[in-house]
């Protein structure tokens, strides 16, 4: 993401950027909201993937007036297009897929394609053990981070940076798994 703009460096693009507060308990009932999206009841309960929470949003989006369209019934090209936007997991998301699916319809469409990506990158990282820590070219110090939650929803984030004294022994170096725990 060369192209990327940093949230930071926004201001120097944008001369209307303004910072917008975030109640945790309002984002916390906007993405229970998004999860039951995929749930029986919700707009694409069929794209749910056992074992992977997943929040999303579905939608259409007309190509011509509903009027227009009843007109021409067997027009495929004014076809509603659909949408998706999910991310997993929910609380503090790794990944978020847009799909639009063009002629699809309805957004369940859309969301049934973005959870097997969303499936996909979950899986790889499951796989794939984290580093945690950076194995040290020279034996003294290693440079440590972590982060952890008292409460166990992330509401109370915390953070610190730690320089731990290494053994002159050989060490396994300690990896996560990531999904272990979530």
């Amino acid at each position: 993401m060369a192209n990327a703009i940093s949230c930071r460096n926004l201001r120097k693009y944008f001369a209307d950027v303004k910072a917008v507060p975030l109640d945790p308990d309002g984002w916390n009932y906007i993405t229970d909201a998004m999860e039951r999206v995929l749930e029986p009841g919700g707009t694409s309960p069929l794209a749910a993937v056992k074992g992977i929470e997943i929040a999303g949003k579905t939608g259409s989006a007309q190509v011509v007036s509903l009027e227009n369209r009843a007109k021409h019934k067997d027009n495929a090209d004014l076809a509603q297009n659909g949408w998706f936007v999910g991310f997993s997991p929910r609380r503090n998301p790794d990944v978020v897929v847009c799909v639009l699916f063009q002629g699809g319809e309805h957004g369940k469409l859309a969301a049934r394609l973005a959870t097997q990506v969303i499936k996909a990158y979950v899986e790889k990282r499951r796989r794939t053990p984290q580093k945690m820590v950076e194995k040290p070219k020279a034996p003294g110090t290693v440079d440590v981070g972590a982060f952890w939650s008292d409460d166990g929803d992330g509401n109370d984030l915390q953070a610190a940076r730690m320089a731990v004294e290494m053994s002159k022994k050989k060490m396994v170096l300690a990896t996560d798994a990531p999904g272990i725990g979530r």
